[in-house]
């Protein structure tokens, strides 16, 4: 679903599918063959996995504070503002 910039979802939506990209896509010393779990993410995050499903889905609006995206960005070992760029994935 493509939202519209104004409208808040907007961003909510460009950095699940960031967070969802990095973490199929990931080489940090914690990804096994390029990719990692939701499991996996959310434990090395100390945060739960229905959080990061939550986080990842287009059907829900799960809001988050910033010291979350924090804590999966280091995990990730991608920069914080790589999750705010909208780009066609």
């Amino acid at each position: 679903m493509k939202f519209d910039p104004n409208d808040d979802r907007y961003i909510y939506d460009v950095i699940s599918k960031n967070i969802k990209y990095y973490r199929m896509h990931n080489n940090s010393k914690y990804s096994s063959y390029g990719r990692m779990t939701q499991e996996k993410l959310a434990e090395l995050c100390g945060l739960s996995h229905s959080l990061i499903s939550n986080i990842e889905s287009a059907k829900v609006q799960q809001s988050f504070s910033i010291a979350v995206l924090y804590r999966i960005s280091r995990v990730l070992e991608v920069d914080i503002k790589e999750f705010f760029i909208d780009r066609n994935f």
